[in-house]
């Protein structure tokens, strides 16, 4: 999917993973977030955000494939809301 955000002037592509995160996802997205940025942003936007949503995110392979400063960002969904007392655990760690 593709958003325009105007509050921050850049384009955000989102891309909602059944399984779990893999390189090739994430060169995917690579690879969508530098079209946008050589041909489709302006040089008035900001850089092109990624965000791939995934069922099970594995942070070591984010770190390893993707280059330091990267803007792709990889997080787990839920199929659920959690309970109230896990979102208490949460806030309190």
């Amino acid at each position: 999917m593709v958003f325009y955000n105007r509050l921050l002037g850049c384009y955000v592509l989102i891309d909602l993973k059944i399984g779990k995160l893999t390189h090739q996802d994430l060169g995917q997205m690579q690879m969508y977030v530098n079209y946008f940025d050589r041909y489709v942003r302006t040089k008035k936007e900001y850089p092109t955000i990624g965000i791939i949503l995934c069922r099970e995110n594995h942070e070591a392979i984010v770190e390893i494939t993707l280059p330091k400063g990267a803007n792709i960002h990889a997080k787990e969904y839920r199929l659920y809301l959690p309970s109230k007392e896990e979102l208490k655990r949460k806030l309190l760690d």
